[in-house]
């Protein structure tokens, strides 16, 4: 009898736990509720119970178990996860479908982020933080008109005005937050088109960070998103299909 490969095993386990993620986020399983029992995990997934336990210990990172002894595996509620995969299966409960309310939610603190870094960055860049940000700006230029190159440019570019706030939080949350918007690239491309009056805006918000323009920065990226948002959740709206009306209601 073959067996399954380590690498093989560590896909299936990362596909059961994703699935058991999803069932836990959409509420079908109950919080406080123990998980069913290794076997009957194995039986239904159709894998070795070693799977089942790699899958559980992928939950336990994600703080959506905890073993209990002599008790089984307890869920947990997920509003007490951190993990960026907890908040994207939130957003996407399911294949081409977004969840316009917590995208809503997330959207609100992303803006709410954004404007801090932003203004900590104008008041605290030194020069080397301008020369990396500006070296960010000629790679944004020469990959115009290439949208796979353009998006990783361009979050290299936040990326880097995060570190010139220099605290390290918000470089972390910079990270995370690109972790949980990689299902949404379709989506965030309409804010972000790989174009000349995109990288005009970003050189104009450099250019105010080079000058230590605090307030400039700060009304300029509370305009950005202000003008962003309805737009996002209107695309998020029409990639779930939802009535023209809806979408026009969201931008208007």
């Amino acid at each position: 009898r073959c067996r399954r490969s380590p690498v093989a095993e560590g896909r299936t386990a990362d596909r059961v736990a994703d699935d058991l993620l999803r069932s836990i986020v959409r509420g079908e399983v109950e919080v406080g509720s123990l998980l069913p029992k290794e076997a009957e995990l194995a039986e239904r997934y159709g894998v070795n119970r070693s799977v089942v336990r790699e899958a559980i210990k992928l939950l336990e990172v994600h703080r959506l178990v905890r073993p209990i002894r002599r008790r089984g595996t307890e869920v947990l509620d997920p509003m007490r996860s951190v993990s960026p995969e907890v908040l994207r299966a939130m957003m996407t409960p399911a294949s081409g479908r977004v969840d316009r309310e917590v995208f809503r939610d997330f959207l609100e603190i992303r803006a709410s982020l954004d404007v801090q870094m932003s203004t900590l960055a104008a008041a605290r860049r030194t020069e080397e933080d301008v020369a990396i940000l500006e070296g960010h700006l000629a790679r944004l230029k020469d990959a115009l008109h290439d949208r796979a190159r353009y998006d990783v440019c361009s979050e290299a570019l936040t990326r880097a005005v995060a570190r010139a706030a220099h605290n390290r939080i918000f470089e972390m949350l910079v990270w995370w937050n690109q972790e949980v918007a990689r299902d949404l690239g379709d989506i965030f491309r309409t804010v972000r088109p790989a174009n000349e009056p995109h990288l005009a805006g970003l050189s104009l918000l450099v250019g105010l960070i080079r000058d230590g323009e605090v307030e400039q920065v700060r009304t300029l990226v509370e305009a950005f998103h202000d003008w962003a948002t309805p737009r996002l959740l209107a695309a998020a709206a029409l990639s779930t299909g939802a009535p023209l009306s809806a979408v026009m209601e969201g931008i208007t």
